[in-house]
């Protein structure tokens, strides 16, 4: 939060106020309007060769388990295709001039007649740049994609302009090399002496100007590893060198300086509220450093170290996301701790391992994820939201296992889901884990995909900021110029980066996702196509083209049945045997591999409950890996309210009669409808429905028993939540336990279940002894009902 005019906001919305109107300024020599929209036929062209490109020293690089290049993979028909295409169309039409007009004015150098600024964050504010970065990488993302050239023209348009930019402002800059929308003391400020602060005074304040950077540089650096543009190197190599004084000599000509950065300085400027965001400028520093072998760059990725408090802590694993007054570590860090200022910071940090091999770094990184995933997870994949009495920005962290207690207003802001799957899916290259691909899952496939809205639309680029919990909430889509919509561009621009990932030594291939895809392997000779079912069903269908010994890793999903259908392979017609694959683990087939053989996965979407930690009653309905929001709209204050119990037989089995298959994609509840949410359109929907069962009901026959529940000590939160007691008196009811224990064999296990339950309920007092009798007398009468 920042004060502007007495009026605390928001930093989304930041850009009224730090708005300083539209740049129009003289002609130069760019292109037209309709030229830049429509350079060449936009006809496919065959992208460079990976051996054509510079080498890859992104996330894994020198890892055990490594990612593919994006050009190696490409997209098939279906749901990841359509909504690529909608983010391409956005990218192909918007008019790359209007990010330069900023950057030029900062150079002193002329603009076109008519072109405006972006608006919103890029607006000459003090963010604007940030979003000229965000682009560049989403275009040359698109071009490697399909090789379309139109991509390509606009990018290495822009990378000409930006490099007569930052030559421009040779000998004009306090350290040479400086590259920005706004004058180089918009970063400098935020250093020493003066350590600005967040806000809108465009002479004395700032917003995240290491964050801008790391955006720009990323971009070009991204526009030089996929696609060879050697001027955009050179620009990332004067812009390093800048950083590197910047970050340790410092603001020298300030008649105030009192000599270099000190660690304390960096400390200091790390843990203020955004003006020491910075994204992950340490991540692309060390890839620089991996290019380069320049020791400097390396050192200033480390300069990065957030060391005060929230680096070592992480190391200990200690959680200090949220704190309060009395435990706050650090000068200047707040209680919460805003969730995408530090969530690419740990993506950096791999980065910096990956290339010192210092093992801090890797375990800050995994203890970091391991505070929110999954104690500040929400169903779809996000995190951060409202917290009653201690924090109404719903961009930062809550506390520790905080779910039920922090959905009242937006939250999940986008791209803090996105930078989370790029730290799952980095921790996972060193660390074959499959519960990071379980989490990258669910983050993909209804966050990133629900954050594109499903019209045709160019004006803007149609991207959600917030993707809220809240019942009967509605996304909004928009956001031009703002974060979340800079990285809703990159997500929807590689969709399949994580599909397939291969061992250092090439003996292995790893299938993570079941996305319609082509995999060309050229050091194997080998080529994978997978066809699938989704996102109706999930079956999968992959021919190998390709010849030799491989390990082929097939993903048994966390959501899976642990039945025996539940996740069926056959290889060339034959079904698999051996051990059932669990849930949540990785199924390994070493063989011989010839052209034309084929693996076909089957593994049935079913529909399952997710209780939010908190507050059991609190849950989520899942369709495999799909979260399935309840439509309509709901009083403030108020939730949708199921009840589920009643319709349920011995199996278990939601899908039976409780939540049945609707029309399309949907699920029924009596007249309520449920779809999935990557569907992208305004209507209001509740991800969080509450579970009301008051009778203990078995199909239904009735017992006249309430269906009390245990006492969990639920809520039990690290901090406390102003109105809530914690630890609380929520947990499981009679119910819920019984039936956390289907499928069940036979009528008699079932029976057995519930008086086990109804002994322990007994024991704690939530059953007299009449009632017990009573509940499992009508449980052995119920064979009939409950039989599948």
């Amino acid at each position: 939060m920042t004060t502007f005019g007495g009026r605390s906001i928001r930093r989304r919305d930041f850009m009224a106020a730090s708005a300083v109107g539209t740049a129009v300024v003289a002609a130069g020599s760019w292109p037209t309007a309709a030229q830049a929209a429509a350079p060449g036929t936009g006809a496919p062209h065959a992208p460079a060769l990976a051996k054509d490109l510079p080498p890859y020293v992104g996330a894994g690089s020198t890892a055990p388990v490594r990612p593919f290049r994006l050009n190696e993979v490409t997209l098939g028909k279906g749901l990841f295709q359509e909504k690529r295409d909608r983010v391409k169309a956005f990218i192909r039409a918007y008019d790359e001039r209007r990010f330069l007009v900023l950057f030029n004015k900062a150079a002193g150098r002329p603009n076109p007649p008519g072109v405006e600024v972006p608006g919103g964050w890029e607006d000459g504010g003090l963010l604007s740049g940030h979003w000229a970065g965000h682009y560049l990488t989403a275009l040359a993302q698109s071009h490697v994609d399909q090789g379309e050239q139109v991509y390509k023209d606009k990018l290495d348009r822009m990378v000409r302009e930006l490099a007569a930019c930052q030559d421009a402002l040779k000998g004009k800059t306090v350290h040479p090399g400086y590259l920005g929308a706004l004058p180089e003391d918009t970063v400098l400020r935020a250093g020493p002496p003066r350590f600005a602060v967040y806000g809108g005074d465009l002479d004395t304040n700032t917003w995240a100007p290491w964050y801008t950077q790391h955006k720009i540089l990323r971009g070009l650096l991204d526009a030089y590893i996929l696609t060879g543009n050697e001027q955009a190197f050179e620009i990332v190599k004067g812009m390093a060198d800048w950083a590197h004084l910047a970050l340790t000599l410092g603001d020298i000509e300030h008649p105030d300086y009192e000599g270099p950065l000190t660690r304390d300085d960096l400390n200091y400027l790390w843990d203020t509220y955004i003006a020491g965001e910075y994204g992950g400028a340490n991540e692309v520093l060390a890839e620089i450093h991996a290019l380069t072998g320049d020791a400097r760059h390396l050192e200033t990725a480390r300069l990065f170290d957030s060391r005060e408090s929230l680096f070592q802590a992480c190391v200990e694993d200690r959680d200090i996301l949220v704190t309060t007054d009395e435990n706050r570590p650090g000068r200047r860090r707040p209680n919460h701790l805003h969730a995408n200022t530090h969530v690419p910071n740990f993506v950096g940090y791999l980065r910096v391992f990956e290339q010192n091999r210092d093992d801090d770094y890797r375990r800050a990184a995994e203890n970091f994820f391991g505070m929110v995933v999954p104690h500040r997870m929400f169903a779809h994949g996000g995190t951060s939201g409202t917290v009653p009495g201690s924090n109404t920005n719903p961009e930062l962290f809550q506390n520790r296992d905080n779910i039920a207690n922090a959905i009242a207003g937006d939250g999940a802001e986008s791209c803090t889901t996105y930078n989370l799957l790029k730290l799952a899916r980095n921790l996972f290259t060193l660390d074959p884990d499959p519960a990071y691909m379980d989490y990258y899952e669910r983050g993909l496939v209804n966050m990133v995909l629900g954050q594109r809205a499903d019209t045709d639309r160019t004006d803007d680029p149609q991207l959600a900021y917030f993707q809220p919990l809240t019942p009967g909430a509605a996304r909004e889509y928009d956001n031009t110029g703002t974060c979340c919509g800079g990285s809703g561009l990159e997500g929807g621009t590689k969709y399949q980066e994580t599909v397939y990932f291969r061992s250092a030594d090439d003996k292995t291939l790893w299938v993570n996702l079941y996305i319609p895809s082509t995999l060309r392997w050229r050091e194997r000779d080998f080529t994978v196509t997978q066809k699938t079912g989704f996102p109706r069903e999930q079956s999968s269908t992959l021919k190998v083209d390709g010849r030799g010994r491989l390990a082929l890793k097939l993903r048994v999903p966390g959501w899976v049945a642990d039945t025996r259908d539940g996740f069926a392979v056959s290889v060339n017609g034959r079904r698999l045997t051996g051990p059932r694959p669990k849930p949540g683990s990785y199924l390994t087939i070493d063989r011989d591999w010839r052209p034309g053989d084929t693996v076909e996965v089957s593994m049935p979407f079913t529909v399952r409950i997710e209780r939010a930690l908190d507050r059991p009653e609190i849950q989520s309905v899942f369709w495999g890996p799909l979260m399935m929001p309840v439509l309509g709209e709901v009083a403030k204050g108020e939730s949708q309210e199921l009840t589920l119990y009643q319709h349920l037989k011995r199996d278990g089995d939601y899908a039976r009669s409780a939540i049945t298959p609707g029309r399309g994609q949907t699920l029924s509840v009596g007249k309520r409808t449920l779809r999935p949410h990557y569907v992208g359109d305004r209507q209001p929907q509740s991800a969080y429905f509450k579970r009301v069962e008051p009778e203990v009901v078995f199909g239904s026959l009735g017992t006249g028993v309430p269906n009390r529940k245990r006492d969990d000590n639920l809520p039990d939160y690290d901090v406390p939540v102003e109105g809530v007691t914690s630890p609380g008196d929520e947990g499981l009811t009679f119910l819920d336990v019984v039936w956390d224990g289907a499928p069940f064999a036979g009528h008699r296990d079932f029976v057995r279940r519930v008086e086990r339950t109804a002994d322990r309920w007994v024991t704690a007092g939530l059953f007299t002894a009449e009632q017990r009798a009573t509940v499992v007398e009508r449980a052995a009468e119920a064979e009939r009902e409950l039989a599948p």
